[in-house]
């Protein structure tokens, strides 16, 4: 029965979003008065070649993160710098 339970637990952290990578780093300090707005960065990241599904700010609140494909179908997680939707890293 632990086994079960033990797999179970596994197979629910495989499945969370949570298990998902993140970016821990800081992107920007600047005041958010400063920041170009969501869809400013989604059109900035779009010329760039990328299809944009969604972007949102980080839990720690100096980036947005966007969920992209690339011009190769690749699926990807773009931290960006909200002041100038540059990328910061990516996953």
């Amino acid at each position: 029965m632990d086994m079960k339970i033990a797999a179970s637990a596994l197979c629910m952290l495989a499945a969370s979003p949570a298990f998902a990578g993140s970016y821990s780093g800081t992107c920007t300090t600047a005041a958010k008065d400063k920041w170009m707005t969501e869809e400013a960065a989604k059109a900035k990241i779009t010329e760039s070649g990328y299809a944009v599904t969604s972007i949102k700010t980080t839990r720690s609140g100096n980036c947005y993160e966007a969920y992209v494909t690339d011009k190769t179908g690749k699926k990807m997680e773009l931290f960006l710098d909200p002041t100038t939707a540059k990328i910061v890293h990516s996953q």
